[in-house]
């Protein structure tokens, strides 16, 4: 072999040394004839990098090999082109291996003894001397410094959970959901240890002098090279969690799942959590344990979004790519949550990427999505923003019938969140919202609808146990329906708008107590409806109601507090002042009876003042009892209020229902709120198990009067009647974390009643949402870490319906139906199987650029599941039942998803 010019032409520039990126040392190499061995020894030789292979593996066979200023990732695999091996990164290292086993099966004890002399030579060298902390001047009267700091991974993600601990010392603690800590400690030279599940124990020395701030970049572990579960929460978060009724999202699963046209969808995947169901395609939002679709309160950071859906309930209105968090509260709420009934949806976004710019990109058969992130000031302030469209037409142009021709779909939204570090303690976050949606359904009628919302959050360490956060969110959303008919045209406005104010404190007592409290003003101004005629040939009339506004001033505190190491206790209280506000004119009405048509005159109230209020205290308690190591008792109690509401009469919300606060005569929605389950881990936190009871009274709710009058309507207490309600079921649900075969499954046993004064000759009736059987279940199939077939199949009973069943004549020859009782009857049983596949991103995880691949089968047996059900008279004027389903038919996607690290 003729390599005695090689240390020439083996060129190597010196960038940035940065360890298992292709940012690095640069090579140029030309060889007529070198072998591979040999080119392997010089790149670990010339190089800072270190190449480790076992000689039974590389055949020593002559090269020819021309690089110009080649990454040491392109030289490798130049070196390695046709042998079947490939390599990985570890710290400044490379390992080669075969390539059907990197990422896989590795030989574990072999890549094992290579990370432990790379770390024992790195210890030897001393590569991590201590970094100096702060300044002696910061220090108080006790003598003692707060260091603070942020741990995130290597694309500068915050870690939630990892652990640090202090050699040498008792001081320890954990990351929160945002990646922070803070210890206390004396002057002085110390080794801090950072562990969390796929990075292994790493060793940082410090040199404390004061206050400062520590931040700390982790690098992924190589000691294990087999499969690595890295999880969002704790792995016995299923037994261990104190809060009742609470769901985290695995946002990780989200590209697996099957979804219409292929978009991922946050309020799709809660649909898989037992006591979590919808009417069907083309319902907005989702119903919790037999609420109603407006008693969930669904949060984006502090932000209220008024609707979940795009596009009448096919596309969610959360941008899974930006999200940090899923949580759903189901009835049992923490006290630092209110204004709903039956629960709570708090999705957090993430911030943006301090460290290197990323972008991420979705392309669908009808959406497309892209996410950029990166730093502006590098450590010091990033920003991430996404934006999400739709591109419907082509598809309903291809559709056989001429009524959905004839019709468009249309949605976009974007994101933008802007995130700066101040000092060593402090983050202020800055976010805006925006999305508009457009439907036309044949030219005869449509919906339109838009969100802006704004926001700001500031994070602050006062010290090591007491910190504090203040949110601020102003929300504008308008909709309009519009009647494309002659002389029906005419169009419907209506809207809120609304400005919270919420700071929060929290201080650890000690490691078994922690306090928090704060206070949250809601201000709400709603416009409950305007129509317009729709042309010159309308015959509409125009009216227009009233602005409304209304304040909910609430006051929370609580406590978390592990009473022993099987038993901890989380006890709050809420305390909301509501008042409905003027201006107003209120129509005055003789008592004890109907009010319709009894009106004795009107009273005016002037703006700012008080028309009607309320008070509630809202008490709330979850306990948690460890059976055994796996095991877990937990139950739940709260008492919810709800004083805003959503007023329509159709099977479930449409974008143009109006909005209604409470008054004197609609009073808000009061519940309370109890469930009792056990909960078991097995095969080592791999399999879940739970079965959870829960039961909810409403001893305060309204429901609307037959053939009620709701739109527009400046007198709508006279359409409403006052009563009260209860919901109650059984959960089981099942879940296998990780393996070749994993998955879940859920069963729901429900009813949900309630009892009216005036509506079923007061007996009790179905709620529109009563749906007694909800049967979920999700199976992955994945033979290595590339590829995933999932299977999702759904079920539920059909929702309940009021139907005529028969018609009488009176004497003017007009045909008037009879009715069955409220709700007494059901639409057709609704059950749909999903299918996707998965190909995922390749073993290398360093690649810049890393593709997937999704495709779906959507409702795979085409089953044509009824919306709902409408009657027309046939020709010997009998009542005819018909099937409105929204979608009848298989919907196939393919996704390409593109991301860049």
């Amino acid at each position: 072999m003729k390599i005695t010019v090689f240390p020439i032409l083996l060129i190597l520039l010196l960038a940035l040394p940065v360890a298992g990126q292709d940012a690095g040392p640069t090579i140029t190499l030309q060889s007529e004839s070198i072998g591979r061995v040999a080119a392997l020894q010089q790149m670990d030789r010339y190089t800072p990098l270190r190449i480790f292979w076992q000689d039974t593996q590389v055949k020593d066979e002559p090269l020819r090999l021309s690089l110009q200023q080649a990454t040491p990732r392109e030289a490798l695999e130049a070196i390695l082109e046709g042998t079947g091996l490939s390599f990985i990164a570890y710290r400044d290292v490379y390992v080669i291996g075969p390539a059907t086993t990197i990422g896989t099966e590795f030989d574990a004890a072999y890549y094992a003894a290579v990370a432990e002399q790379v770390d024992a030579d790195a210890e030897e060298a001393g590569a991590r001397g201590p970094e100096t902390i702060g300044s002696f001047a910061t220090l108080g009267a006790t003598g003692m410094a707060t260091v603070s700091g942020t741990v995130t991974d290597d694309d500068g993600e915050p870690v939630i959970g990892a652990t640090l601990r202090v050699t040498g010392t008792e001081q320890a603690t954990t990351t929160d959901t945002e990646g922070n800590y803070t210890l206390r400690l004396a002057p002085g030279t110390y080794e801090l240890l950072i562990g969390y599940v796929g990075y292994g124990r790493q060793e940082r020395g410090i040199r404390v002098q004061g206050d400062g701030r520590f931040d700390i970049a982790l690098l992924p572990s190589a000691t294990d090279l087999q499969q690595v579960v890295v999880t969002e929460q704790a792995a016995d978060a299923n037994v261990g969690r104190v809060q009742a009724g609470v769901q985290r999202l695995d946002l990780a699963q989200l590209e697996r799942l099957p979804t219409f046209m292929g978009e991922s969808d946050v309020v799709k995947a809660l649909l898989l959590n037992p006591g979590v169901s919808t009417i069907g395609e083309g319902a907005t939002g989702f119903n919790v344990r037999g609420g109603e679709i407006d008693q969930n309160l669904l949060l984006q950071d502090y932000g209220i979004l008024l609707n979940s859906s795009h596009a009448l309930g096919f596309f969610s209105t959360y941008n899974a790519d930006l999200l940090k968090s899923v949580d759903l509260y189901k009835a049992n709420m923490p006290a630092r949550f209110g204004g709903r009934l039956a629960s709570v949806l708090d999705v957090q976004q993430r911030d943006g990427n301090f460290d290197h710019l990323r972008v991420k990109a979705g392309l669908g058969p009808v959406t497309g999505r892209v996410m950029l992130e990166g730093p502006i000031v590098k450590d010091r302030s990033s920003f991430i923003a996404g934006v999400r469209s739709s591109y419907t037409g082509w598809v309903l142009r291809l559709a056989s019938q001429e009524n959905v021709k004839n019709s468009s779909a249309f949605f976009v939204d974007g994101n933008l969140r802007l995130t700066q570090r101040i000092g060593e303690t402090g983050t202020l976050s800055v976010s805006g919202y925006g999305s508009e949606d457009q439907f036309t359904y044949n030219n005869a009628f449509g919906f339109r609808y838009r969100t802006l919302l704004g926001q700001s959050e500031y994070n602050h360490i006062f010290s090591d146990r007491f910190y504090g956060r203040l949110g601020v969110a102003y929300s504008d959303y308008q909709s309009r329906q519009t009647d494309l008919g002659t002389t029906t045209a005419e169009i419907l406005d209506n809207g809120v708008a609304y400005l919270i104010v919420k700071p929060h404190l929290t201080y650890e007592v000690s490691d078994d107590l922690q306090l928090s409290g704060g206070l949250e003003l809601d201000h709400y101004r709603v416009n409950p409806g305007e129509r317009q005629p729709g042309g010159e040939e309308s015959l509409v009339s125009p009216r227009q109601l009233p602005e409304e506004q209304g304040v909910e001033l609430s006051f929370f505190g609580e406590a978390d507090y592990r009473v022993s190491e099987r038993f901890s206790v989380i006890a709050g209280l809420r305390y909301t002042n509501y008042r409905f506000l003027g201006a107003a004119t209120v129509t005055e009405y003789t008592d004890g009876i109907p009010r319709s048509g009894n009106e004795t005159g009107t009273r005016e109230y002037g703006a700012g003042e008080t028309v009607a209020a309320y008070q509630s205290l809202q008490p709330r308690l979850s306990a948690r009892y460890r059976v055994g190591r796996s095991g877990s008792v937990r139950a739940g109690y709260a008492r919810t209020a709800q004083f805003l509401n959503q007023i329509y009469l159709s099977a479930s919300p449409t974008p143009s229902s109006q909005f209604q606060l409470s008054t004197g005569y609609i009073p808000p929605f009061l519940s309370h709120n109890v469930s009792l389950g056990y909960f078991l881990n097995l095969n080592n936190n791999n399999v879940e198990l739970g079965v959870e009871g829960y039961a909810r009274l409403i001893d305060q709710l309204w429901d609307y009067r037959d053939f009620a009058d709701v739109i527009v309507n400046p007198q709508l207490e006279t359409e409403i009647r006052i009563g009260e309600g209860c919901a109650y079921g059984l959960e089981l649900s099942g879940k296998k974390k990780v393996g070749e075969i994993n998955g879940l499954v859920s069963y729901t046993l429900s009813r949900t009643e309630r009892q009216v004064a005036g509506i079923n000759g007061g007996d009790y009736y179905s709620s529109n949402f009563d749906k007694p059987h909800n049967f979920v279940l999700t199976f992955n199939w994945n033979p290595n870490q590339r590829n995933t077939l999932t299977a999702n199949f759904t079920y539920g009973t059909g929702r309940p319906i009021t139907a005529p069943v028969g018609n009488y004549r009176v004497d003017n020859g007009l045909l008037v139906p009879v009715y069955t009782a409220r709700n007494s009857l059901r639409i057709p049983d609704y059950h749909r199987l999903d299918l996707a596949y998965t190909l995922g991103k390749g073993y290398n995880q360093k690649r810049t650029v890393q593709t997937s691949w999704t495709v779906s089968l959507y409702n795979v047996y085409a089953r044509k599941n009824a919306f709902s059900v409408y009657y027309t008279q046939s020709a010997d004027q009998t009542n005819v039942a018909n099937r409105l389903a929204v979608l009848g038919t298989v919907f196939p996607a393919i996704t390409l998803n593109i991301e860049t690290r």
